[in-house]
């Protein structure tokens, strides 16, 4: 993470916070690159769980009803993995804006809880969540909470006998209508979108800032890499860690 910030991008981020306290509804997406931040291994890139696995091994229901005791040692890893790491100061910052600016909504890729630990409300976790899962035959029982016991017989099992699913989005499963529908209402609406730590390579969530985009929308992009995003007409791109540039946000917003 940078530890200065140049005087170019102190410019553009005095511009994001004029923006932001101007806009009316206000809506941030996410992506695997705010979790990584915080120590989140992400699934692509050099060091994305892709390299060593394949998906339909691991993260399918063919998987699960082939090898489930495998793909439940796996999510166990994960979920441990993702229960030990705290929120990067970045996580607060959104948090202390929505806080301060008022609730808006938050649109995730990310099934970690991050943004949940760092005290954030109304998040739409597009991809589903690891804090919970569900019988893959769906026979109606309550959901169950993905704690420590439930990984202490593999593969877990639903009250009906049959094997449980994580509350994840599975390759070649569809994403939850009511989070997609409320997400496309959101960009087709909103006065302003934050983009954070996304590729903008994962589809559906990558159109979103599009649609406010041909609206005529601003969208400010917080990413340390370029994306398909960063050259568009009206998007302001803030090149910058999020753990680094969006607590210069706030201090701007609040005067600190």
């Amino acid at each position: 993470m940078e530890s200065v910030i140049t005087e170019s991008l102190a410019y553009l981020i005095a511009e994001a916070a004029d923006m932001i306290e101007a806009a009316g509804l206000m809506v941030v997406s996410t992506g695997a690159g705010m979790s990584k931040e915080s120590g989140v291994r992400t699934f692509r890139g050099e060091d994305g769980f892709w390299k060593e696995y394949r998906a339909e091994d691991l993260a399918s229901l063919e998987g699960i009803t082939r090898n489930p005791a495998l793909v439940w040692e796996w999510y166990g890893d994960r979920l441990k993995a993702c229960q030990e790491l705290k929120p990067h100061t970045g996580y607060y910052a959104l948090a202390r804006l929505q806080h301060g600016k008022g609730i808006f909504p938050l649109i995730t890729q990310n099934v970690d809880g991050l943004h949940q630990k760092a005290g954030m409300e109304d998040v739409i976790e597009l991809h589903g969540n690891l804090r919970t899962a569900s019988c893959i035959d769906s026979c109606g029982a309550s959901r169950v909470q993905m704690t420590a016991d439930l990984f202490e017989k593999l593969p877990p099992r639903c009250s009906c006998g049959s094997i449980l699913r994580p509350d994840v989005v599975l390759f070649g499963e569809q994403l939850p209508e009511q989070a997609l529908k409320r997400a496309f209402r959101l960009a087709d609406s909103c006065d302003l979108m934050l983009v954070i730590g996304t590729s903008m390579v994962v589809y559906p969530a990558s159109s979103l800032p599009l649609i406010a985009l041909r609206r005529g929308v601003k969208v400010i992009e917080i990413n340390p890499e370029e994306t398909p995003l960063s050259s568009l007409d009206g998007t302001l791109n803030l090149r910058g860690a999020a753990g680094r540039v969006l607590p210069e946000i706030v201090k701007a917003v609040y005067g600190e």
